[in-house]
């Protein structure tokens, strides 16, 4: 019995060489268009990490970014005690303490307030509330510099709380100048809060 003959598909590669001349060159022409397309992408991409820096805390497993526009003032890291950073912008101050400490929440907010009025008697606790995770979350002003050409009303919002209960602590404090932008300025240092997280 004879086989049917099937039509078979054509093959590209049985078309004659002027046929195929057109698609070869729109290949290589949607190729070049690809790599200068990455190749254009590369600086910004370059640009965007640059905006941002990475804070690391090795004894804590924890890394913080935080925008170019924010500089790194103030660094401790200290195996007993445990680790500071202090970030400042123009107008602004952010201070971010990863600490090997005892103390619940509470007694760390009645310790700083106690401190601070020792440098600021002037100091008001405006709200001093505890948060669902067992935080303290408080709403500070005083002046720094009182009675001189620099005397400044600060705002400040402290969270004070436990990283791991009865060995370590977390203290997060935002502090802005009263005549400054006070809810952008906070706006900022929360986004940059809101970035701590396990470092992987």
């Amino acid at each position: 019995m004879r086989g049917r003959c099937r039509p078979e598909a054509a093959d590209a590669s049985d078309a004659p060489g002027p046929a195929r001349e057109p698609s070869r060159r729109l290949a290589l022409v949607l190729a070049v268009a690809l790599v200068l397309a990455i190749v254009a992408a590369l600086p910004a991409a370059a640009e965007a990490q640059e905006q941002f820096h990475v804070w690391r805390s090795p004894q804590f497993g924890m890394s913080l970014s935080h925008p170019t526009t924010w500089d790194v003032v103030e660094e401790h890291n200290d195996p007993e005690r445990g680790d500071v950073l202090i970030l400042g912008n123009e107008t602004s101050a952010l201070l971010v303490g990863l600490l090997h400490d005892t103390r619940t929440p509470r007694q760390m907010a009645l310790d700083l307030i106690q401190s601070q009025k020792e440098t600021t008697p002037d100091l008001a606790v405006v709200q001093s509330e505890e948060t669902s995770a067992g935080s303290v979350l408080m709403f500070l002003q005083y002046t720094i510099h009182p009675q001189s050409a620099t005397a400044m009303l600060i705002d400040e919002k402290a969270l004070l709380g436990t990283l791991e209960a009865g060995q370590s602590t977390i203290t997060l404090r935002g502090m802005v100048p009263d005549r400054a932008d006070v809810e952008g300025e906070f706006e900022q240092i929360e986004g940059i809060i809101g970035t701590l997280s396990p470092d992987r």
